[in-house]
């Protein structure tokens, strides 16, 4: 058995690994694997995951700002622009008609163009709008996980599990448009104020934000199969599967009790950037 310290260390490891390339739904199945190895009693493979839910492939960069860094936009009262009402490039379909994929790069011309203005208007900002852009944008994340989680309430009522990669793909937009927003702040903070001590703050942050988002997403796809279980067990009715069922109800607890630890030490880095911001 591994002791608990050992385990959460070894669970940070595995949960802050992709940090630099996002969240994937393979991440969150490695994060169910990890446990699994450490003296789980169930294996977890990605197997046991819908197809559709497997090779969604969404990733949100939580170091660096994306290819269309124009996703990054200070909140309305500071540019007129939400970080948050940005929308994200819609995927582009294989099949996407020409008039469609004509639509599209124009769209992405288009934010291309507003991203430059929004970076142009952040050099302008000092250090204690920046940081008010941080917390708009970490008040307008706390909004999207109630959007995604009801999103996922929604998909186990109704037992439509193959609706999820579009909610994924959704959340995915959002969450990428707020990291991308912070990841302008902290480049700014370092390099045109030069505030080295709320640029680390700010990567802290984004780290442990990383930790939250594969978390979330790990703890959605243990949910998604105890619905499963409950649907395939309350066919057959026996033993086996009402044991599935009640490791799965334990697996979700144990990753909604580490969702709330990384909670807690996000509020922290808030907490030390509410300090620095009052000292401005």
């Amino acid at each position: 058995t591994i002791p608990p310290a050992e385990e959460d260390r070894k669970m940070s490891e595995q949960t802050g690994r992709h940090n630099p390339g996002g969240i994937r739904i393979e991440d969150a199945l490695s994060i169910l694997s990890t446990r699994s190895r450490m003296g789980g009693n169930r294996s977890v493979t990605a197997d046991a995951v819908p197809r559709e839910m497997k090779e969604m492939g969404q990733t949100i960069d939580m170091d660096q700002p994306s290819t269309d860094a124009d996703r990054a936009g200070p909140p309305g009262p500071l540019g007129g622009v939400s970080a948050a009402s940005l929308p994200a490039d819609p995927a582009v379909p294989e099949t996407m008609s020409d008039d469609d994929r004509r639509k599209h790069d124009a769209m992405k011309a288009d934010r291309e163009r507003r991203g430059k203005e929004i970076r142009e208007h952040m050099r302008t900002m000092d250090v204690a709008d920046l940081l008010r852009m941080v917390f708009q944008a970490q008040q307008d994340r706390v909004a999207a996980y109630k959007v995604f989680d009801s999103g996922l309430e929604t998909v186990l009522a109704s037992g439509n599990i193959t609706s999820y990669p579009a909610l994924c793909a959704k959340a995915t937009a959002t969450f990428s448009v707020l990291s991308d927003t912070i990841n302008s702040i902290r480049s700014c903070l370092r390099e045109q104020h030069g505030r080295t001590d709320a640029a680390r703050a700010v990567d802290q942050l984004q780290k442990k934000e990383g930790e939250k988002l594969n978390l979330t997403a790990a703890a959605h796809l243990e949910r998604l199969r105890l619905r499963n279980a409950q649907v395939e067990g309350g066919a057959r009715d026996n033993g086996e599967d009402e044991r599935a069922a009640a490791l799965l109800r334990e697996g979700i607890k144990t990753l909604d009790g580490k969702v709330a630890k990384v909670v807690e030490e996000i509020n922290d880095c808030i907490e030390e950037l509410r300090c620095i911001a009052a000292d401005e």
